[in-house]
């Protein structure tokens, strides 16, 4: 019914973190670690006197932060390093379902199995069983995008 294509680029993916990490549980820091580890090795150094645990803690409090503040980057990287990246995506919408193909993986998520779709600025995530899927709007016509959203309403 519908068909299109797109390639998985920086851009595409870039997009993709940003659009469906706010709906995530980890679109904020895990303070409460952070400071348990700062305590943990404030207490191991100053009490118990034990400098190289509390330095430890205080070096994993650190990194705990730092991947936080560089979370899109490194999963942008990680993706553009994978052998999808570059590949081009084709994308076919019928009644029974949204299918997507391109040379490493496919998937076809059946209307019946979506749990949800939550539109986003710049497209849609749908929520299937597990996981989410995320498709960017610029990949669809508006009467796709209309259309996945009156199919998932029924």
């Amino acid at each position: 019914m519908f068909q299109s294509e797109f390639t998985l680029d920086k851009q595409y993916f870039q997009e993709c973190f940003d659009e469906s990490v706010a709906l995530s549980q980890h679109h904020k820091p895990k303070y409460g670690l952070i400071g348990f580890l700062l305590i943990l090795g404030a207490l191991s150094h100053y009490l118990i006197n034990q400098a190289y645990l509390g330095n430890f803690l205080f070096v994993l409090a650190a990194i705990e932060g730092i991947s936080f503040y560089y979370r899109r980057p490194w999963w942008v990287a990680r993706q553009m390093v994978s052998r999808a990246s570059g590949s081009k995506v084709s994308l076919e919408i019928d009644e029974e379902g949204i299918k997507a193909q391109n040379p490493y993986r496919a998937f076809e998520l059946r209307w019946l199995e979506i749990n949800q779709v939550i539109e986003t600025n710049k497209g849609l995530l749908i929520e299937h069983a597990k996981y989410r899927q995320y498709i960017s709007r610029q990949a669809l016509s508006q009467e796709a995008y209309d259309f996945i959203l009156q199919q998932t309403k029924k």
